[in-house]
């Protein structure tokens, strides 16, 4: 499935609320990973969820807010 990928927040593990107004937050939003940045990109997933993902914008024009985790050596966060 093709889609942009928007940057909406800055999080840190162990807090559940968000740390963009903080100043760790303004430090890393200085540079292009800033709010609304957006990246193009190509995600593969499973036939269903790609068709419930298409339905829910073509309907109602909602959409999934996705986290992109960094997964060092492969490893999965699951």
């Amino acid at each position: 499935m093709k889609c942009a990928l928007a940057l909406e927040d800055w999080r840190q593990v162990g807090r559940p609320d968000s740390i963009y107004s903080t100043p760790l937050g303004i430090e890393l939003s200085l540079g292009d990973l800033h709010g609304g940045a957006t990246w193009h990109a190509t995600v593969e997933l499973p036939p269903d969820i790609e068709r419930e993902i298409e339905a829910a914008w073509r309907e109602h024009r909602a959409y999934p807010v996705l986290r992109l985790m960094p997964c060092p050596g492969g490893e999965r966060n699951e």
